[in-house]
């Protein structure tokens, strides 16, 4: 190769390897790398936006039975409470009943110290022994002076004054027996008995405490009737009240058994309202059997009152009627306006489909659809799903 060939070969074009030549590339095979550059990103951009579509939560709609209940709390109580007090004041100097005692009307459950009541008893006693005397000596003078006054033996002023002293003395002898009468009621009452057939809640006196019975009278026993029927106290809503009413069955749970539930019966609603922190409640009275004394006095309990049931009613879930597409919230209330309307949704390939309900009753879980375009089976949608790549 001569001189020339070599610096044509060394040329520019040469340099940067464009041509014909077997090592380089053409204008072509840039523009296509490119465009297969540009696919792949439209390709990956495609599949990472169909992964993070959304992925939804439904469930089905049924026909059953729905129960409609009304929920309260409050607390257990005896059906007949006793206070038992002490009308005198005094030592303890024994007690017949403890915690828990079963207990008879009439027998006896302590004893107040008697000694100082017995001493003003014998006091009482010697008075009235000694007004005794005196009237009888009045009684045999004024007969006497009597006689001498029509003989003229005594004046007229001691006449009077005879009838006076007899008056006086039959005055004293009723005053004395008051008094004796008076101590041995003091005396009697230091037996304190128990007023009716129960148990012993509680004991609120130790032998050898003095109790005082001053201003109020000391309590020493708190009595029960038999626990084997007791109330349950609960406060109801004043937006539940009107669905509830005497009659109704009820069932509740306690803290002491988690997952029992306990049967009851509503028996009474007060009239009276209870004001709370601007909360307006009305207490309810439930009765409840006991037959095995598993509840206590003053267990705290949660109620549900069944208010009505429906028997194969349309049921959507509540948390369908509370979920919101944009959102995907399923924790507010159901979203049923005051004329009782709603809505849910429905997947029809893939895409939301929204049905207008009325509705009807409703509980915490369902919702009674009264009227709209919605069948048994089909499936609603309760939530959204967070996006989730390829595994």
């Amino acid at each position: 190769m001569n001189e020339r060939s070599k610096l044509a070969n060394t040329g520019p074009a040469a340099r940067v390897g464009i041509g014909a030549g077997t090592g380089g590339f053409s204008r072509r095979s840039w523009v296509l790398l490119a465009l297969a550059a540009a696919a792949i990103l439209v390709l990956t951009a495609v599949l990472l936006r169909k992964g993070s579509a959304p992925a939804y939560m439904t469930q089905t709609v049924t026909r059953g039975r729905l129960v409609v209940t009304v929920s309260a709390t409050g607390t257990l109580q005896p059906r007949d409470q006793v206070d038992v007090g002490a009308e005198i004041s005094g030592r303890i100097d024994a007690l017949y009943a403890d915690y828990n005692d079963h207990v008879k009307k009439g027998q006896k459950l302590a004893k107040i110290n008697t000694e100082q009541i017995e001493a003003q008893l014998a006091q009482s006693r010697a008075a009235l022994e000694q007004a005794k005397a005196t009237y009888d000596q009045s009684s045999h003078n004024y007969p006497r002076t009597e006689a001498l006054a029509k003989s003229n033996a005594a004046s007229k002023q001691d006449l009077d004054n005879a009838r006076a002293d007899l008056l006086r003395a039959k005055a004293n002898v009723n005053l004395a027996a008051a008094q004796v009468r008076a101590n041995e009621t003091l005396l009697s009452k230091a037996t304190i008995y128990s007023p009716m057939d129960g148990v012993v809640l509680d004991r609120k006196v130790s032998r050898g405490q003095t109790v005082v019975a001053a201003m109020q009278t000391p309590v020493l026993f708190t009595l029960a009737s038999d626990l084997s029927q007791m109330e349950l106290d609960v406060d109801i809503d004043e937006a539940d009240v009107g669905q509830v009413h005497s009659g109704q069955h009820a069932t509740f749970t306690v803290d002491a058994y988690p997952g029992r539930q306990f049967d009851a019966k509503l028996v009474s609603i007060h009239s009276a309202p209870k004001v709370m922190r601007g909360a307006v409640t009305y207490r309810g009275v439930l009765l409840v059997s006991n037959p095995r004394g598993l509840l206590k006095p003053g267990m705290s309990a949660t109620a549900n009152i069944v208010a009505s049931t429906l028997a194969n009613a349309l049921l959507v879930p509540n948390m369908a009627l509370r979920f919101v597409p944009a959102l995907g919230v399923a924790n507010a209330p159901p979203a049923a306006n005051a004329a009782g309307h709603g809505r849910v949704w429905t997947l029809e390939n893939g895409r939301l489909r929204p049905h207008d309900l009325t509705l009807g009753a409703t509980n915490r879980h369902l919702t009674q659809v009264v009227s709209g375009d919605l069948a048994t089976g089909e499936q609603v949608v309760t939530d959204v799903k967070a996006p989730q790549g390829k595994e």
